[in-house]
């Protein structure tokens, strides 16, 4: 009887085992077939996208040197310092344009008024030349003169409609 119990056990066992195979192909083939992996393995234009949108930096670094000029008063041409409007135009409208960093902007006329009659002019000059705050000394630009940075002021107050 253990004999045929034996024989009867590995019948059984090699038929479900058999199944299980053709259960397994079965399943590779149908998930072939779904995920279209007949193709070249290319990414469609549409995932192409969305990766690059999910891995492009934050930022980047501008190495060209023609791409800004930022003129200094003393440099090597022998120019004449640049006027508030150049100044202006150069360095202190990348942050007083939009109000990045709660600079305030330069077409706020009240921000700019209650500035100047709080504070003064003296005031200001100092804190555009040493820095205030967020703000960098020079708005960033150490070869700026004074000269040229009070220029700059009474440019963004002239444009502010506060002087």
């Amino acid at each position: 009887m253990t004999a045929n119990t034996d024989q009867t056990f590995f019948r059984a066992f090699t038929i479900v085992l058999g199944a299980l195979f053709l259960i397994t192909i079965a399943a590779i083939i149908g998930a072939r077939l779904i995920s279209g992996s007949g193709d070249s393995g290319e990414m469609r234009p549409e995932q192409l996208t969305r990766v690059q949108d999910r891995t492009e930096p934050a930022y980047a670094v501008n190495t060209d040197p023609n791409a800004t000029s930022i003129a200094a008063s003393g440099d090597d041409s022998g120019g004449e310092p640049m006027s508030g409007d150049e100044v202006y135009a150069n360095v202190c409208s990348a942050c007083h344009a939009s109000g990045v960093a709660g600079a305030p902007k330069t077409s706020d006329t009240a921000e700019w008024k209650k500035r100047l009659d709080e504070q003064g002019k003296d005031t200001l000059y100092s804190r555009a030349i040493n820095g205030y705050k967020g703000m960098p000394a020079k708005g960033g630009n150490p070869d700026l003169s004074e000269e040229e940075m009070h220029k700059a002021v009474d440019h963004i107050l002239g444009e502010a409609g506060a002087t």
